[in-house]
């Protein structure tokens, strides 16, 4: 099983989405196809068993949902966390670079479930921070999603085309520390403004 789940991983980091298939999986994992169907049922089950150990998004939020509504954190300070975090992780994680630009690339049920998973886990946090965005003029929303969406292009540039966006480069240690910064500063910007809002 684990020879097949890292099979998985080694084909998206050398070929991409398009070469996972059932008899190329096995041949890299030096099995039979069979086992994929013994151990896993099929094709989509032993990708979501590696998508669940790989992806970043999913065992944390559903971890966090549950912490925070027993006892809200600091939301602030755990958005800047968790964005940065999460640039950190896909810069360095090649194989969810190549899954994310498949799910992004073609309507696939697999791909469209993971993402609705991840979606409802992380409007439980979104909700939590309603209360302090509500008549302020600003939607937290889709600052939170713009930010994703740009930690994921700007990642997939400079990996893929070694280029830069809007003269940023995130293949150099300076700019992914500027970009870092910027991450923190926009959603202070939110929070502060959206709190100032209220105040007038």
């Amino acid at each position: 099983m684990k020879r097949l789940i890292e099979a998985v991983g080694q084909i998206l980091k050398d070929k991409g989405y398009t070469g996972l298939g059932v008899n190329k999986i096995a041949f890299q994992a030096g099995v039979s196809k069979e086992l994929i169907y013994r151990y896993f049922d099929s094709l989509n089950n032993l990708l979501k068993a590696y998508i669940s150990g790989k992806d970043y998004w999913q065992p944390l939020l559903t971890e966090l949902s549950v912490a925070a509504i027993e006892k809200p954190p600091d939301m602030l300070q755990l958005f800047v966390t968790l964005l940065q975090d999460q640039f950190r992780f896909f810069y360095e994680e090649k194989e969810m670079q190549k899954f994310i630009l498949w799910q992004i690339s073609e309507l696939n049920v697999l791909m469209r479930s993971i993402s609705e998973n991840r979606e409802s886990e992380g409007a439980k946090l979104l909700n939590l921070t309603d209360e302090h965005f509500r008549d302020s003029g600003i939607n937290f929303r889709p600052i939170v999603a713009l930010l994703l969406g740009g930690i994921y292009y700007v990642i997939l540039h400079a990996e893929n085309n070694r280029s830069t966006v809007a003269g940023v480069d995130a293949n150099l240690e300076k700019d992914r520390e500027e970009l870092l910064i910027a991450i923190e500063q926009i959603l202070t910007w939110a929070w502060e403004k959206a709190a100032e809002n209220k105040n007038k």
